[in-house]
């Protein structure tokens, strides 16, 4: 069996077959140097089933074994910007080009028709790499969104802890030490603002580094809750019904940010509440959270759907595939989320 020729078959025919899909994995004179490589070592995979026998029983297309080089393979393939469809795409054209080249290969080795045998050894040689590079890629894409989220979080909670905030403190000490050699009710009146002006931002920066770690939601949640309390700011009272299920980390930190964006909200907006509620409950099928408080409701116009902080909580919702409302009645104000379970776990 001539194994480098029909190789060369197979990768030329692949490679005009990209070339008219306009696939970044071929250029005008080859295919891309680690797609090629992955033919070769499927075809001798291939070949080398069909000459051991070794096809008859069902076979795992799909292994996930080798981590450490999926992971290299998933960043490599993020650094290079490939998405991860192209290399699909790839794999079901690499079939139907390799697979009648193998059969007849193989046929004229055996001097028998071996279709079925060929069909299951190459289906086994090709998806058993293809589907865990692409998974792999995305594991890699989904820990940058992790990153990035928390590190855009981190950095503008220290350009608010350590310039807006140092900056309104040092403006009260200037008016305060003008006001003990000229006291004026203006300047008062002033500090005054001022000084809530610099707790609401080192609220803020607070909330900014707050994250969920290694603890459950809802414990989070509570030392959050914790942690802002006092300086007359509202109550979170946080509850919890059901058995809880595991919950991705990309998941449960957008969850996380939600309710604290939520109860935010609550402690700027709601008129004449005195506690705002943050309410888990779990259900074989979905996680369900309301954040509400037990004010006035939201006057008008102070809860317009495209207002950034709404807008900011429904993206982020969008991005765990979980939805979300945001009711204004009195004694009810606030967010519900919905978050729909996929298999085992929330992704």
């Amino acid at each position: 069996m001539d194994v480098p020729a029909v190789s060369g078959s197979v990768i030329a025919e692949l490679h005009a077959r990209l070339l008219q899909r306009g696939s970044v994995l071929a250029t005008a004179d080859a295919l891309d140097g680690g797609l090629e490589f992955q033919v070769e070592s499927i075809l001798a995979e291939t070949f080398s089933q069909l000459g051991d026998g070794g096809v008859g029983s069902p076979l795992v297309a799909v292994e996930y074994s080798e981590l450490e080089v999926l992971s290299a393979h998933g960043q490599l393939s993020a650094a290079l910007d490939i998405d991860p469809s192209e290399a699909l795409m790839a794999a079901e054209l690499l079939y139907g080009v390799a697979l009648p080249l193998v059969a007849d290969a193989a046929a004229e080795a055996s001097g028998q028709r071996r279709d079925l045998d060929v069909a299951r050894a190459l289906h086994h040689a090709i998806w058993r790499r293809f589907p865990p590079g692409a998974i792999a890629y995305v594991e890699v894409l989904r820990h940058q969104l992790r990153s990035t989220h928390r590190e855009a979080r981190l950095r503008l909670a220290r350009e608010l802890h350590d310039r807006i905030a140092h900056g309104i403190a040092a403006g009260v000490q200037r008016l305060e030490a003008a006001q003990l050699g000229r006291p004026d009710e203006e300047v008062a009146t002033a500090i005054g603002i001022l000084r809530g002006a610099l707790a609401d931002t080192q609220d803020i920066a607070v909330d900014l580094r707050a994250k969920v770690g290694d603890k459950d939601l809802a414990e989070a949640l509570e030392d959050y809750a914790f942690a802002t309390g006092g300086r007359g700011t509202l109550p979170i009272h946080v509850t919890q019904v059901g058995a809880v299920r595991p919950l991705s980390d990309l998941a449960r930190e957008e969850l996380f940010t939600i309710v604290t964006e939520a109860t935010r909200n609550a402690r700027t907006h709601a008129r004449q509440a005195t506690a705002v509620q943050a309410r888990l409950e779990w259900s074989s099928t979905e996680l369900h959270i309301t954040v509400t408080d037990d004010g006035l409701g939201y006057a008008d116009g102070v809860r317009q759907p495209t207002s950034l902080g709404l807008h900011g909580m429904a993206e982020r919702a969008g991005t765990i595939g979980a939805t979300v409302e945001f009711p204004t009645a009195p004694g009810a104000a606030g967010v519900r989320l919905r978050l729909p379970f996929v298999g085992r776990s929330a992704m």
